[in-house]
């Protein structure tokens, strides 16, 4: 391959990394530590200029992908290299009793943000009893994801399987003995949330004896968090959490019962509650 069509693949690559980068050319050139003026001459079809090496090494640093990515030489943007720095684990709550949760919120303000929960997602579930072990696995917000949200400001689509509210309606598995009044409340609010706040608020459900998810969220364009009990493993390149956002609406295909009769479900799942 001679330098001219070098170039000119690069150009085009760049260009892919200045359209997904999630805050913007102007901070994608800042991290990079490069001008507009140099940034024209990179993505000049009449120019044949590459960056130096060190300037190709702060481009695929900056925006997750490697550098063989960038010269053309695979085909995978993160490459084998990189795939570690764009991959770490955040806890859920830190040492000084800060989420990192608002901050991946507010960055994600204006685009969708689609959730799998671990059990009931936040959004829709009662506030846990005053007695209650806040840290309590069957929901309540142990993951917190939707606190805060604004509906007016963020579509939220959340697909979890059926089976959870069946459990729920049941009093079986995870809700084995709890008590039915709460169980027909909270069924009760899910099917109220829903109705009222559709379509930004969509819950989809998936049959979960044919479909597995692990629970994750993905951010609009900036991450995704996998949530993995009192942490988060969170991954941020744009190629990865493109990815996660195509799983998820894999789920969203597979649902069984749609985002717009869910709340008609959750209302039969209430009046069958015994107890």
């Amino acid at each position: 391959m001679d330098k001219r069509d070098l170039s000119a693949m690069f150009k085009e690559r760049l260009a892919q990394v200045l359209t997904s980068h999630p805050a913007g050319k102007g901070h994608f050139l800042r991290e990079v530590g490069m001008d507009r003026s140099a940034l024209s001459q990179f993505l000049n079809p009449e120019l044949d200029r590459l960056p130096r090496a060190e300037t190709l090494r702060r481009i695929a640093r900056v925006s997750g992908v490697s550098v063989d990515w960038l010269l053309c030489l695979e085909n995978a943007p993160e490459g084998r290299q990189e795939v570690a720095e764009s991959v770490q684990i955040e806890k859920a709550v830190q040492a000084d009793g800060s989420t990192p949760l608002d901050q991946w919120r507010s960055a994600a303000a204006g685009f969708k943000l689609r959730y799998v929960p671990s059990t009931l997602p936040d959004m829709v579930s009662l506030a846990p009893d005053a007695d209650a072990d806040v840290s309590d696995a069957r929901g309540g917000g142990v993951e917190n994801v939707l606190g805060r949200i604004s509906l007016d400001d963020m579509d939220v689509e959340i697909a979890m399987p059926v089976q959870t509210l069946r459990d729920l309606s049941a009093r079986t598995g995870l809700w084995r003995g709890a008590d039915a009044q709460q169980c027909r409340a909270q069924l009760t609010y899910m099917a109220r949330v829903c109705k009222e706040n559709y379509p930004a608020l969509r819950l989809h459900l998936y049959d979960g004896t044919k479909t597995f998810s692990a629970p994750f969220t993905v951010f609009g364009k900036q991450r995704v968090a996998l949530y993995i009990g009192d942490a988060y493993l969170v991954v941020s390149s744009p190629d990865q959490v493109k990815g996660f956002a195509k799983q998820f609406d894999r789920l969203v295909r597979q649902a069984v019962i749609g985002s717009d009769r869910v709340h008609k479900l959750l209302t039969e799942l209430a009046g069958e509650v015994r107890g």
